[in-house]
């Protein structure tokens, strides 16, 4: 009887973990693609770079305003 339980809940956990595996994959695959070996990025995921390099800018800009301002 116990071994049924941790049966089953290794097949439970097993089951969760493939399906966020799987939705991880199916994710990534919106921002990055691979052909024959070599990776690539989609037209969405280029642009959520772009997003991310100017969020720095305006957050390193913040920052420095910060500091001029304390000093």
């Amino acid at each position: 009887m116990i071994a049924e339980i941790f049966e089953a809940v290794g097949e439970a956990i097993s089951n969760f973990a493939t399906c966020v595996a799987s939705s991880v994959q199916s994710v990534t695959s919106m921002f990055i693609t691979e052909s024959s070996g070599t990776y690539s990025l989609t037209t969405l995921g280029t642009l959520l770079l772009i997003a991310v390099g100017v969020g720095l800018v305006f957050w390193a800009f913040r920052l420095i305003k910060g500091l001029v301002k304390r000093a």
